[in-house]
């Protein structure tokens, strides 16, 4: 029980240290990148949707809106 303990208040104090950090802007090529991934990945998802294969359309659209996530994240100054 002590170790339980120990590791959760552990974790706890790091996942709250790195919390504060503040994360530095991608450069410009890698943003142009991930935006370009983005629409690569909407399109694929598009094509499978009319194919009636929502499965796959439902996986790129998750990996879209991931890379969405990361560039509001990290390029939207």
């Amino acid at each position: 029980m002590k170790y339980i303990s120990s590791l959760a208040i552990c974790l706890i104090l790091t996942s709250s240290a790195l919390a504060n950090k503040e994360i530095a802007p991608y450069s410009q090529e890698s943003c142009q990148e991930i935006y370009g991934a983005i629409g690569t990945f909407l399109y694929l998802a598009d094509k499978e949707w009319k194919k009636e294969n929502e499965k796959k359309a439902m996986f790129y659209l998750t990996a879209s809106s991931n890379y969405a996530n990361i560039y509001d994240t990290v390029c939207r100054k």
